[in-house]
Formats: C-alpha cells, structure tokens, sequence
C-alpha cells in the first residue's frame, strides 16, 4: 500500500477511503456517515450469525463461547459474533488487504474481544492450540483445495461448527469444474476443481491457492458426520443461489460439553 499522510481532520472516514471502491461490505451499517456502497450488509442485516447463535449457542447468545472465525474477510461477521456475547473471536484471514481492512472495523467498531489473525485457516487449525466452543466459518470451504482435511481440522478442534458454503450440482453453468475422484480416509467420494481466472483483479476474494474444489452437499454431511459432528441442520438450502448453489448449515457432537 502506498504510503500518505494526511493533513485533514482525523476520522474514520480517512481510514475507509485508504481503501476506497476495494470495500466488500457495506460500512455504512457500521457508521451512517460513511458512503453507502453495493457491498454486503454484513454488520446488522446478515442473519448468518445470530443464527449460529440460535442453533448452537445458548437462548440465541454466545456469552461465554470462544469462536474461532475462519476468514472474517473485512469483520463484519465479527463484529456480529462479538455483539451476541462471544467471550472471545480469533477470526484468521488469508487475504492481507481484507485483514488490514478488518483491523480498520475493529477500530471504527471498537471491538475489544476479538482477535484478527494473518495466515493460512488450516495451519492455524494443524498447530497446538486451544479448543473452541463454535467454528464459525461463512464463505470459506469451497475456496479450499482441500475442504476434506478443512472439516477434519475443524472437526478436531471444535464440537460445534456453523458453515455458509457453496456446493457442487450438476448444473450447466458449473461446467468448468472438473470431476476429482479422491478418498478420505476409506471415504470414497468425488470433489469438483475449479481454477480461478480472476485472482489478479483487485476484487478478488477468493481462495490463497489457484484452484479450488467443491463438495456435493450429502458428501458435505456425510464427512462432517464421519468426523464426529453427527447432527446436522440446513438452514438454507439455495440450489438456484448466485454463482453456485450454496446451504447454510449447523453441525454439532450430540455429547456437546456447554462452554465452560
């Protein structure tokens, strides 16, 4: 990023403009003042955490829960899970301008539970480190080259998991995914690779890798249940969703301990 210094009054608003036109979510929820933008209403609107915390939180809060949130992308979920009373957000993002944006809301949010992490989700989830009482992770498996060891990281660090992802179907404008037969410890299943063409575009919130691959939703409940998370609920189930089908969905171990 270049660097500027600035000789105008101090504000919010100069932070925002560092980025401006490069924003995904729509600040203006956050702070009235600042422009509104066609982004995500992610801060107030997006139901996708409070429904995490109706699900698999405790009479629709997180007080006491330890989240891991796996690629905040600019915090706006964060800042959601934070208000519903997490004890504390570790949210980890690949995306080094997301992340710097991200500590920008925390500041303009005045988040003081939460953590912003740069770096990879899964070497974070491989590494020794704490267990969470909720995974929290919208918009993330289906950038992974690898979302079968993603579930089984997760899975071994968390009795809970909520996800928002895209998935595979036969659909005719999924054509350039490509069939990748593999096996998941004895699992035999079929995942679907997709090379990105837009990762030089300063919009580009994907994946770190060039490729992707997507799961088939009952391969998707049918992994999580192999690795312990048995019980499942789909919030939302949209086939016909914008750029791919895509469900909301809530997994957890019956045996759940509460938060301690």
């Amino acid at each position: 990023m270049k660097r500027v210094f600035l000789t105008s009054t101090p504000s919010h608003r100069n932070a925002y403009d560092l980025f401006e036109g490069r924003w995904a979510s729509d600040l203006s929820e956050l702070v009235p003042d600042l422009p509104v933008g066609g982004g995500l209403p992610g801060f107030r609107a997006d139901p996708r955490p409070r429904q995490a915390a109706e699900i698999l939180g405790c009479d629709g809060r997180l007080d006491g829960y330890d989240v891991l949130e796996l690629g905040p992308l600019e915090g706006a979920h964060t800042c959601q899970l934070e208000a519903l009373g997490a004890n504390s957000v570790t949210a980890v993002e690949s995306n080094s301008e997301a992340f710097l944006k991200s500590l920008i809301v925390k500041n303009i949010a005045g988040l003081t539970r939460s953590t912003f992490l740069l770096g990879d989700v899964s070497r974070h989830l491989a590494a020794p480190g704490p267990r969470y009482d909720l995974i929290f992770a919208c918009g993330i498996l289906y950038h992974m080259f690898d979302p079968l060891e993603l579930i089984r990281l997760a899975a071994a660090r968390s009795d809970r998991l909520f996800l928002w992802t895209h998935y595979f179907a036969a659909q005719p404008r999924l054509r350039r995914h490509v069939p990748r037969p593999v096996e998941h410890e004895g699992m035999r299943l079929t995942l679907h690779e997709l090379t990105y063409r837009d990762r030089g575009l300063a919009t580009f919130w994907g994946g770190n890798q060039g490729k992707t691959r997507w799961i088939e939703l009952p391969d998707l409940i049918r992994v999580l249940a192999h690795h312990g998370l048995t019980e499942t609920r789909v919030v939302t189930d949209a086939p016909d969703f914008v750029n791919g089908p895509a469900v909301t969905l809530a997994a957890w171990r019956p045996s759940a301990p509460p938060p301690a």
